[in-house]
């Protein structure tokens, strides 16, 4: 064969050995991703990132940072750390450099108030450039840090109509309480309040009456609800009410946003008991508020609705759960059998 035809035929056999990795796209790692399918989704991910792609860069990057503690895929977790750092980072030191800061680096405003968020300083100024940049899950996120940092004068300092507080549901919530506070029967008032933004505003909401409204301190029940939200059960069962509370917390599934991971775990893991399986789970994790620390990376490639239904949630949610295993703050304490069990068989394969 002449040396033409031979490096022609080389150049042919090239094509199709990379053609197929390269014809992947930024959706189809999101698709994967999203499937739980981090051996197929990630190198995608890395290879767009490592040939330019931003959006592949900004998602690597926030897929890294916002993965639970031991929530990671097998896949993941059996990887050297040399080939780990490879597939999730940019070139640059011992342990690479996150794509989030070479974002930052070059210049891009989201990246920047990523990074920003997670500094213990970071103030509404930051919630609301990522609110404007169309990232709700990550300013709602930081809002809610920054008042449970003890900092509340700088979300009571937002103007009503300021265009971060109209996405802070835990403040609507906190809001409709002092507008319209309980009567008569806790349990019902409760399961009649708007219920998105329920289990941060309750919580706020403990916290903020004492001081601000003495006179309308929560019922005894309402503190007890809140203190479960927190991921701390133990008051609402002593005191025999883990029954109201389920249907409460039942109601609540279907429709609030912040719980359609909990939610979609609980229908598909122990559905007779799904209020109990949600106390049970809020507690596991120390909260809540934990809940929405790990929702979607990056809501402009993956809308919050799109990714807390998704077996990438789903799974990650019980990966972190079996990770913590039965050294939760409720310790002995059993709100759902079925979860419970659930709990101890993802710990098995961890």
């Amino acid at each position: 064969m002449s040396p033409t035809r031979t490096l022609g035929a080389l150049a042919a056999a090239a094509f199709l050995l990379v053609s197929p990795l390269s014809a992947q796209t930024l959706q189809d790692g999101i698709d994967a991703w999203l499937a739980d399918d981090d051996a197929t989704a990630l190198p995608i991910l890395s290879e767009l990132a490592k040939s330019g792609d931003t959006d592949a860069q900004m998602l690597l990057g926030q897929i890294e940072a916002v993965t639970p503690p031991g929530a990671s895929t097998a896949y993941v977790s059996s990887l050297p750390r040399r080939d780990r750092i490879d597939l999730f980072r940019s070139e640059g030191g011992l342990s690479g450099t996150s794509w989030l800061r070479v974002r930052a680096e070059a210049g891009d405003e989201v990246a920047t108030a990523l990074l920003a968020s997670r500094l213990p300083d970071a103030g509404m100024d930051v919630a609301a450039t990522l609110a404007e940049a169309g990232e709700i899950e990550a300013a709602a996120r930081l809002a809610w840090e920054i008042f449970d940092r003890g900092r509340w004068n700088e979300i009571f300092a937002l103007p009503a109509d300021d265009p971060t507080m109209a996405e802070l549901d835990f403040v609507a919530w906190m809001r409709s309480y002092f507008a319209q506070p309980p009567q008569g029967n806790p349990w019902d008032w409760l399961s009649a309040s708007p219920a998105e933004g329920r289990s941060g505003g309750i919580m706020m909401m403990t916290l903020v009456a004492p001081v601000l409204a003495p006179h309308l301190r929560p019922q005894e029940e309402l503190r007890n609800y809140a203190l479960a939200q927190r991921g701390f059960p133990q008051q609402l069962a002593n005191s025999q009410r883990l029954g109201q509370a389920a249907e409460v917390m039942s109601g609540q599934l279907d429709v609030d946003p912040n719980l359609a991971t909990v939610a979609a775990y609980c229908d598909a893991t122990c559905p007779a008991e799904r209020g109990y399986c949600a106390l049970e789970v809020i507690s596991e994790v120390g909260g809540a508020d934990n809940i929405r620390l790990h929702d979607t990376p990056l809501e402009r490639l993956i809308p919050h609705a799109e990714f807390a239904g998704s077996p990438r949630a789903v799974g990650q949610l019980r990966r972190w759960m079996g990770s913590i295993g039965e050294s939760s703050v409720s310790g002995n304490l059993v709100i759902s059998q079925c979860t419970r069990e659930d709990i101890r068989s993802a710990a098995a394969i961890q």
